[in-house]
């Protein structure tokens, strides 16, 4: 089970939806010339095709992707960012962009991109796993933390919230983050790390948190005018 854990992180190196590997996939686009650097370039790609969250009809759910590279990428260069992964992704035609503004990938590349869902869902559990040792610990942090939040003491709060997030990435920690920095509780206001909290616990499943990243939206929005 090790040996095949290895393996599919070595196939996942350099290939997650994160800030730095988006732009790499992007400039590798941009600079290949000829035939067999585009072959190498398309099956580097087609991983980051696998790992977009989809709707129906193979149609790539644009606010799911931007709440994932938000958890790696500053809010001032989000639209850059999902404007190298659109467009890098668009050039190779391993996504196609459709007259209402959506992308659908292409079904001429299906069972390559599926194979990369069946791989990326793997690293995922693999990273999952990783982080069952911790959980306990960060369960027991995140209750700490609870405790101090409802008795007035934010800043230990705090203290407890990201230290669950950083043991076990426990998505009610990051939503609780996402929280006091929007109030300014135990630590210094920030909208940016706010929605970064926010979204990272939306990434991770916590629903409750969609509210919450919409009102930072627009006070964030507002601060503009």
């Amino acid at each position: 089970m090790a040996v095949e854990g290895t393996k599919i992180r070595e196939m996942m190196s350099g290939k997650t939806l994160e800030k730095d590997n988006i732009k790499k996939m992007y400039d590798m686009v941009q600079n290949a010339s000829d035939a067999q650097e585009k072959k190498n370039v398309m099956k580097h790609s087609v991983f980051f095709v696998g790992q977009l969250p989809l709707k129906e009809n193979h149609i790539v759910d644009l606010e799911q992707t931007r709440r994932i590279l938000g958890t790696t990428v500053p809010l001032a260069k989000l639209d850059d960012y999902m404007n190298y992964l659109l467009s890098g992704l668009s050039t190779q035609t391993l996504l196609l962009r459709k007259e209402d503004g959506n992308y659908e990938v292409n079904t001429k590349y299906e069972k390559s991109v599926l194979k990369v869902r069946k791989i990326a869902r793997a690293f995922q559990l693999e990273k999952e796993k990783d982080l069952e040792e911790e959980m306990p610990k960060a369960k027991k942090m995140y209750q700490m933390g609870t405790k101090y939040y409802h008795s007035g003491q934010f800043e230990e709060a705090a203290a407890c919230f990201m230290n669950a997030a950083e043991l076990a990435e426990h998505r009610m920690a990051y939503y609780s983050l996402a929280m006091m920095y929007h109030k300014g509780q135990g630590v210094d206001r920030s909208l940016e790390k706010a929605l970064t909290f926010a979204r990272k616990a939306l990434v991770k499943g916590a629903v409750i948190a969609e509210p919450l990243e919409a009102q930072i939206l627009e006070e964030l929005k507002n601060e503009e005018k």
